[in-house]
């Protein structure tokens, strides 16, 4: 099991912060195998009810990251973004409606987290905020690396 340590809080808090986000979150792949990741961490959320919430590899906007091994946007203003946030729990639970996926790996290999950034807005992420997101995301695959529990 993944435990959340403090510099993982600290960097979720400091991005959501930097980007001007509503949220970020932190899902990681279940020890278990199946293909399920489950949300460990978001910072900026209404409830806890994020800590239930689990999905399989291609579903929703953060397991199709995860599966194809890329960042994936949702925004009101891209076509197919509705399909995309009605799939994520989390986006629904959050009330989220804008939002990016950043894939990231803790062995090296096949993306086994993903770093979601959202807006209860609808708006665009720009570059610079997903270049910057992107950068958490691969801190945060080192540090999953060296927090899990046996």
């Amino acid at each position: 099991m993944l435990q959340i340590t403090d510099e993982m809080r600290k960097e979720l808090n400091q991005l959501r912060g930097r980007v001007y986000g509503d949220l970020t979150a932190l899902a990681y792949m279940s020890k278990s195998g199946g293909g399920k990741l489950h949300w460990y961490y978001a910072s900026g959320s209404r409830s806890n009810r994020y800590r239930l919430i689990s999905f399989k590899v291609g579903h929703g906007i953060a397991g199709l990251a995860v599966r194809q091994g890329r960042t994936v946007t949702v925004s009101a203003l891209l076509p197919g973004s509705i399909r995309l946030r009605q799939e994520c729990a989390l986006m629904l639970a959050e009330q989220l409606y804008s939002a990016v996926a950043i894939p990231f790996s803790s062995t090296g290999d096949l993306p086994n987290g993903v770093l979601l950034l959202g807006n209860r807005d609808v708006r665009t992420f720009t570059d610079s905020n997903v270049v910057e997101a992107t950068q958490v995301a691969q801190r945060l695959g080192q540090l999953c690396a060296h927090a899990l529990t046996p």
